[in-house]
């Protein structure tokens, strides 16, 4: 059976169950800053467990892309050593949200894997937790197991480290039972098929296929440093099975890289090899491989074999990170993605001889393979493979100055210094060079070290690195307070009367907060938080900041400062009552600054034709990367490889103004998510969506439609105008536009022609001439300069005229030593007065000091017939501090500075004692 198959009929069943069937989340979590990347079933349902959001169904079920590499779920190190692990999976979990319970979920995974799948029972192992001083033995579940179907003998009590789950010290937690499945030849030899391996640290013939995580109780501090355990009202289900794994279960093959899943990428992999190119003929993609290429990954020996389950893996995660918007970069989840995509590229070019791009090949292979279930990984086919090349190039720029850097660092070094791992590390961290690579060259050099104690000490020490760096850390989660909670339970949901109208009548105060306390009251002068019934302020969401504006009746007046929702279903307004007291159950009128909140549907609107320019003017590999709607100004990060141009930046600029002009009707439709997609309708990485999602349209939707829940115009016209202000990268493949629309827009153009007019008459010239005219100012004042420069530089060199011969020069040891300070030269001039200075000297020392700027800059040069024996970064090193500096650089030249011109004189006086010592 497929691993195609296998999705499927685990969907359709748990569908014929009630469960909700969910696409997949992106790989970027969302609103998550715990994670790097989604590695789990359960996290895109996370609020959902922790009551902070309520959706319309209590089963669900999924089929999750998962990641893990990096953080506290690090799978990186062994992918390719062993059967089952891997950076890229696919999880299949079903989901009971408060709605089933043990029993139910115990009946599902047995029939599911019985009577739909046919696995032999003799083959299954079922554990339950065994108990502890904390929590019962789960005796439930081991007689569910029972009634379902399972021998007594075959259900297995284990300690907390194998059978129970909890997501932090605190909050919901609960036992788990694990399902084992039995690989091996014959289920019927009970030296290999028996209970003392199952959960065994060794061998792969027994291995976990399927947990089922019970969220049965809620762990809370006690107040004496320990921990208490009630039941949770609503307990709930979380599953996970790994769809590879169950696939090499129903294929019988012993390795996850054997199944359908992977081994077609393998077979590509070693292909490619075989050609000695990665720049060969694309494979048919999609279409699997002939016959005969399945036989050369056989052929291979250990170590090739090892490459190509590598490259076939990293394959996997880099074509759906790339997909989901995650691109290679320096922190973060994107670092990960880099090394990940960077140890395939090694891995082919060190094991598999692979030295042209090969790597684009393998995963554009994968979206062949994987298009059908994830449809994402086509319409994304062009931008995986840019930049999956763009990466193989900067790699192999990377390897060169990773040697260069190896060389001057490491290249001479015959035994372990204190130094050694710390340089490794830094090679490693800054420049992406291999540790392999490093411990190979270093093992050539006589230093030769056990895999296990390099890797021990080269982790310290890189451990060290990036304690001082964000790379590859997650934020600490951010507990939402559980006033916020609260208030949702006893309150209940507000209502958004926003889209309607920015005033509401009658607006229920249903509960205020004082720092972290819940008030009956807030006074004249104090400031909080106020929870209405019914509110028309949007809350901050989306990237569109919260509306400001007024609450008041006969009695008080308050100013919203700002409006946000920390968790689901409640809105509230950070206020400031400037008059009067305000009480729980007063009614109060709404009403939000109607002009700011107008700037902000104009930004917002534009930035929904913004995305639509880009992909037309660009690709359609752009994605939305984040953003901010503000009344003043809007911010649109997107997905893209390089620069915009002039031309691209004005064609987009035109395309969103045309728009405006033709005042296109923006319309908003409710209806299911499943629909909109269906629709065409663009979702944004990173967002939440329930159930149902409100679809924005621009026309008649085929230039812009996306999931949107902010505030809009009601027709493109009311944008008014739009105008780029500026357009720059922020990360590895990511860059941002900043721009302005409406009156704000139309300030700039007022600015702009000031600004020209003003230029013009200044350069007394006409309008159209205006470029050629500062051209050539420009070309004249650069002109000045360089003359300026020669005549200090002639000056300064004239000043030392007599100095070769000795006027000003003197001799140390039979060595000439011209020591001096210049005014009005920059870095350059400096160098070419010292270029000219040892030209005259030709054998011996040369000094040269400047002050400026309340700074002081040295150059120092020595013959190459001394530098055996006096060394310009040795002398630097002597002077520098004088002037509260330091510096340094190579024997016959060296460069340095401070922050005490005062001392300068000193310093240039100095340098004649500090040559002697060297000479002596």
């Amino acid at each position: 059976m497929k691993g195609s198959e296998i999705r499927q009929r685990f969907l359709d069943y748990f569908e014929s169950k009630g469960h909700k069937v969910v696409h997949s989340s992106p790989l970027l979590p969302a609103n998550d800053p715990t994670l790097l990347f989604v590695n789990a079933g359960m996290n895109q349902f996370k609020d959902v467990f922790l009551g902070n959001e309520k959706r319309d169904y209590s089963r669900a079920a999924s089929s999750q892309k998962c990641i893990r590499a990096g953080g506290k779920h690090n799978d990186l190190d062994e992918v390719g050593k062993t059967a089952r692990h891997h950076t890229f999976f696919e999880m299949l979990g079903n989901f009971s949200f408060g709605d089933y319970f043990k029993k139910e979920a115990i009946t599902f995974a047995w029939d599911f894997l019985v009577n739909e799948l046919g696995l032999d029972e003799s083959r299954l192992w079922f554990t339950v937790f065994e108990g502890d001083d904390e929590v019962p033995a789960d005796e439930e579940a081991e007689e569910l197991w029972i009634a379902a179907g399972a021998k007594p003998e075959r259900v297995l009590r284990f300690g907390k480290k194998d059978n129970f789950w909890q997501m932090g010290d605190t909050g919901p937690c609960g036992p788990c039972s694990e399902i084992h499945y039995y690989m091996g030849d014959d289920p019927g030899d009970p030296e290999k098929n028996r209970a003392d391996l199952v959960n065994a640290e060794y061998g792969d013939e027994n291995i976990e296929i399927w947990n089922l995580v019970f969220m049965q109780f809620d762990r809370s501090e006690d107040g004496k440093g320990g921990f208490t355990l009630a039941n949770l009202p609503a307990p709930s289900v979380d599953t996970g099975m790994g769809l590879e794994r169950v696939s090499a279960v129903m294929q019988g093959v012993r390795s996850n890289y054997e199944t359908d899943l992977i081994r077609p990428i393998i077979d590509r992999v070693a292909a490619i090899s075989e050609q000695g190119t990665g720049s060969g003929e694309q494979a048919n993609v999609g279409e699997g491989l002939v016959p005969a290429q399945t036989d050369i990954y056989d052929s291979f020996d250990d170590e090739k074999k090892f490459a190509c389950r590598v490259i076939a893996d990293h394959a996997r995660a880099t074509a759906f990170a790339i997909a989901d918007g995650i691109l290679p970069g320096n922190e973060g989840r994107n670092y990960v993605l880099r090394k990940i995509m960077r140890r395939a590229i090694y891995h082919g070019r060190d094991h598999l001889g692979l030295t042209d791009p090969f790597f684009n090949e393998v995963c554009d292979f994968v979206i062949g393979e994987m298009n059908e279930a994830f449809p994402e990984l086509e319409v994304q086919r062009g931008f995986i493979r840019k930049m999956v090349l763009l990466e193989e190039e900067r790699f192999g720029n990377t390897l060169t100055e990773g040697s260069k850097r190896y060389e001057e660092k490491l290249g001479k070094v015959s035994s372990e210094n204190a130094e050694l791992f710390t340089e490794s590390a830094k090679l490693f961290d800054t420049f992406g060079y291999p540790r392999d690579l490093i411990r190979v060259r270093l093992e050539s050099q006589g230093l030769k070290f056990p895999e296990e104690e390099f890797d021990e000490k080269f982790d310290n020490a890189l451990g060290k690195l990036q304690e001082q760096s964000s790379i590859g850390k997650t934020q600490q989660a951010e507990r939402i307070n559980p006033i916020y909670a609260k208030l949702l339970e006893e309150a209940g949901s507000g209502k958004f009367l926003g889209y309607e109208s920015i005033f509401v009548e009658d607006a229920r105060v249903r509960a205020l907060v004082k720092g972290d306390d819940v008030v009956d009251s807030l006074e004249e002068g104090d400031e909080g938080l106020i929870v209405l019934d019914r509110t028309p302020f949007y809350a901050e969401s989306g990237g569109q900041v919260g509306d400001r504006g007024k609450l008041f009746n006969h009695s008080v007046h308050v100013n919203v400062l700002d409006a946000f929702a920390p968790i689901q279903g409640v809105t509230v307004h950070k206020s400031k009552i400037k008059s009067g007291s305000v009480k729980a159950g007063d009614f109060v009128t709404a009403s939000v600054d109607a002009e700011k909140r107008d700037a902000t549907r104009r930004n917002h609107t534009a930035t929904h034709l913004v995305h639509a320019a880009l992909k037309e003017v660009l690709g359609t590999h752009v994605k939305q990367a984040g953003s901010v709607v503000a009344p003043n100004y809007l911010r649109f990060d997107f997905t893209h490889y390089q620069p915009m141009s002039e031309f691209e930046v004005r064609e987009v600029e035109d395309l969103v103004n045309r728009y405006i002009l033709e005042n296109e009707p923006v319309a908003t439709d409710v209806m299911a998510i499943e629909e909109a997609m269906r629709s065409g309708a663009v979702a944004m990485f990173g967002e939440k969506y329930g159930s149902e999602v409100r679809v924005l349209s621009v026309g008649d939707g085929t230039f812009s439609k996306e999931l949107c829940g902010g505030t809009h115009v009601r027709a493109t016209g009311d944008i008014g105008s739009f105008k780029i202000t500026a357009d720059e990268a922020i990360a590895s493949g990511v860059r941002r536009i900043r721009a302005i629309t409406g009156l704000d827009a139309f300030r700039r153009f007022r600015e702009d022609e000031l600004l020209i007019d003003r230029s013009l008459g200044v350069l007394k010239t006409q309008r159209d001439q205006l470029p050629v005219a500062i051209e050539k100012l420009y070309e004249d004042l650069k002109k000045t300069r360089k003359e300026v420069e020669d005549l200090k530089l002639k000056i300064a060199t004239g000043n030392a005229g007599g100095s070769a011969n000795g006027d000003e020069a003197k001799e140390i040891s039979g060595v000439k030593v011209l020591a001096k300070m210049v005014d009005d030269l920059d870095p350059s001039g400096m160098r070419h007065l010292s270029d000219t200075l040892m030209a005259k000297v030709r054998s011996g020392v040369v000094i040269i000091g400047r002050k400026g700027d309340g700074k002081v800059s040295f150059i120092v040069r020595v013959s190459d017939d001394l530098t055996d024996r006096v060394k310009a970064g040795n002398i630097i090193r002597e002077i520098a501090p004088i002037v509260g500096g330091r510096g340094g650089g190579k024997p016959d030249m060296a460069e340095g500075g401070g922050s005490e011109p005062d001392k300068l004189s000193e310093a240039i006086d100095a340098s004649y004692g500090v040559i002697e010592r060297m000479l002596e």
